[in-house]
């Protein structure tokens, strides 16, 4: 099965920030939480893996989350992130 970030590649030519956006807010819809992360040195990635305190209430209320980055997802740009995250992730 071929790959969202290729199929949207393929549709416009080259992916947008408008297509690497609805990708992310897509995933969330179907029930991923994933996050964008940027540390220190100025690196980015994405990630699907993690721990936070569920929120039981529909109001916005304070979090705690924490992530889990493998060295290789690290990126230089948060394009690049989503985009290896899009490559990474089947639908």
């Amino acid at each position: 099965m071929e790959g969202v970030h290729d199929t949207l590649c393929k549709m416009r030519g080259r992916i947008t920030d408008t297509a690497r956006l609805d990708w992310l807010e897509w995933q969330g819809d179907k029930g991923a939480c994933p996050g964008v992360i940027n540390d220190d040195s100025g690196r980015w990635a994405v990630s699907f893996e993690g721990v936070q305190n569920v929120p039981c209430s529909r109001k916005s209320i304070d979090i705690a989350t924490s992530f889990f980055i493998k060295r290789s997802q690290w990126k230089a740009t948060i394009r690049q992130a989503i985009d290896a995250a899009m490559r990474g992730r089947k639908g």
